[in-house]
């Protein structure tokens, strides 16, 4: 064999091994899914006896929740003071941290605000439902601290979870913080929906 033919066929056989290994990188694997993605919606409901605390009325989503909290508590009213709403994919993890405005403050005032969720994942619980858990759950405040000489100073106030379960599309309450007024709770409800797109 001469020369010439044995590049020619070297060469040959090197592009027909070049493509072959270059189409079966190309194919995407065939048993990989995109995990369902969920909207987490986070509610502090603020309870207390202040008869003229009618503002930010409780939204209807809410109202068996509130039917609950009655029945444990003795409060005449409830205001939704924040929601949150951030999205998640199955078995992820979400962080939040933000700024705001304690209410009635007649100065602006912040609260930093963070929470966290820890590997939400969708499993059925023991009667077959469609059910969340939650690894770790933890919210928390920075809350001001007014001194008798006019200087703020900040504490830290939380709630932390190591499991938690609850039911999709179902408002649940998980906790409940104090909060710098007397005779004032407030309440952490916590939803988790599919998302439809």
């Amino acid at each position: 064999m001469n020369k010439p033919k044995i590049i020619f066929s070297v060469v040959a056989l090197f592009l027909v091994c070049l493509l072959n290994s270059t189409t079966s990188f190309a194919q995407a694997p065939t048993n990989q899914q995109t995990q369902p993605s969920y909207e987490v919606v986070l509610q502090v409901l603020t309870a207390s006896n202040n008869a003229g605390d009618k503002s930010n009325a409780v939204p209807q989503t809410l109202s068996n929740a509130v039917k609950k909290l009655k029945t444990n508590y003795t409060f005449s009213n409830y205001r939704l003071s924040l929601t949150y709403l951030q999205r998640v994919a199955n078995t992820g993890n979400l962080e939040f941290k933000g700024v705001s405005n304690e209410p009635n403050q007649d100065v602006y005032v912040p609260i930093f605000s963070d929470w966290t969720i820890g590997q939400l994942m969708n499993l059925p619980d023991a009667k077959g439902q469609n059910s969340i858990s939650i690894q770790n759950f933890r919210f928390g405040q920075r809350v001001p601290v007014k001194t008798t000489s006019n200087t703020v100073n900040y504490e830290y106030a939380g709630l932390t979870m190591g499991r938690l379960n609850l039911l999709v599309n179902t408002p649940t309450v998980i906790g409940n913080l104090s909060t710098s007024k007397p005779d004032e709770v407030m309440f952490l409800i916590l939803t988790v929906k599919p998302t439809q797109e």
